[in-house]
């Protein structure tokens, strides 16, 4: 492992970014000194900040550890479908403190993916336009299609993940699961996790590729699995995704003769539906304990914007400012507080 190559790398993809030292370290949550100290080959960092650093760095682990700068780049995007439901359950729909779209567009801010396109109902894009309008204000590009699949405008040689349902989703290092699903671009890759169902269990092989009526001898798991609606996908089966009806159908006709690969999510994470309205106090009665028992907003978008470095915390503050007089809004306020109170700390003693 060179560290003088580790050094070089983490300052290029800084400098690339458009962070001074100070504004990386804030984000990782330690001193300005640490990072350069990592610039300068004097150090690295600690195993605990890879995957946040990789995160912001617009890169992965690997390639950070390996000193390797000629091959990042903003090389995915991302897709909601949003589908009608019957019973009026669409981007607006509170879920406990904040609205769907806001969990939805979370899973994307994750993983650093900027460039977001949505497939709504034209309520939906009303909502969306008059709440996010372009994104500009999160850090991301937001586009807004009414006329399905086909209407989508998506970049054809990039990598796309792709959300298909009303999907909550919550469980400890979510984050490196998608890393995980991203790794091999040429893969269409679907999430799964284990969870008590009936008889729509994924099948797959020791590979991990779903098997299909004509595939190979399934393995047995320990576990039945079943699929989130969290798809990645390569850039030749776009043109066919836009040409099915859902994303359900392209699955189904696609798994028929093509490849799909699994990525398995641990023990322990949660997958709440949002389909009907029991779905929805489910999931804001799930949200209203994880919230008041550790203390933080799950699925903060400003938060989670902020911490993947696609807004300053001065963008972050005035966010703060559009939620004053809630408990959202409060939220949002006292972390950039605390931030700003921390940053005051360390400049006084840099001075002392």
């Amino acid at each position: 492992m060179d560290i003088e190559k580790i050094g070089k790398a983490i300052s290029f993809l800084r400098k690339r970014a458009g962070y001074t030292q100070k504004d990386l370290a804030d984000r990782i949550g330690i001193s300005d000194k640490a990072v350069s100290k990592w610039e300068r080959g004097q150090g690295l960092p600690d195993i605990s900040y890879l995957r946040r650093l990789s995160i912001l760095l617009d890169t992965d682990t690997d390639s950070l550890l390996a000193g390797d700068i000629f091959h990042h780049g903003t090389e995915w995007q991302g897709i909601i479908v949003l589908e009608d439901n019957i019973y009026g359950i669409g981007a607006e729909t509170v879920i406990y403190d904040k609205p769907l779209i806001f969990f939805l567009l979370s899973y994307f801010l994750l993983v650093g993916i900027k460039n977001i396109s949505v497939v709504c109902s034209e309520k939906d894009k009303q909502y969306i336009d008059k709440t996010l309008s372009s994104g500009e204000k999160y850090g991301i590009s937001l586009e807004v299609y009414t006329d399905g699949l086909k209407s989508l405008q998506p970049d054809y040689v990039k990598n796309t993940m792709v959300v298909y349902g009303r999907c909550l989703l919550y469980g400890v290092d979510q984050t490196r699961f998608f890393q995980k699903a991203m790794m091999d671009k040429k893969r269409l890759t679907v999430m799964a996790f284990p969870k008590k169902i009936g008889n729509d269990r994924i099948l797959m092989d020791i590979n991990k590729k779903v098997v299909n009526s004509g595939g190979d001898k399934p393995i047995s798991t320990q576990y039945d699995y079943t699929d989130i609606p969290i798809l990645f996908c390569p850039p030749k089966v776009l043109p066919e995704l836009q040409k099915s009806e859902t994303v359900r159908d392209f699955i189904t006709n696609y798994t028929a003769d093509g490849e799909m690969y699994v990525q398995l999510l641990d023990r322990g994470f949660v997958e709440i539906e949002i389909d009907t309205w029991d779905d929805v106090q489910e999931a804001s009665a799930f949200m209203r304990i994880v919230q008041n028992k550790c203390g933080m907003n799950v699925y903060c978008i400003e938060e989670v914007a902020w911490r993947r470095g696609l807004i300053s915390l001065e963008q972050l503050g005035n966010l703060a400012e559009q939620h004053a007089g809630t408990e959202y809004g409060e939220y949002i306020l006292s972390l950039y507080e605390r931030v700003k109170l921390n940053a005051s700390g360390q400049s006084k003693r840099r001075v002392e």
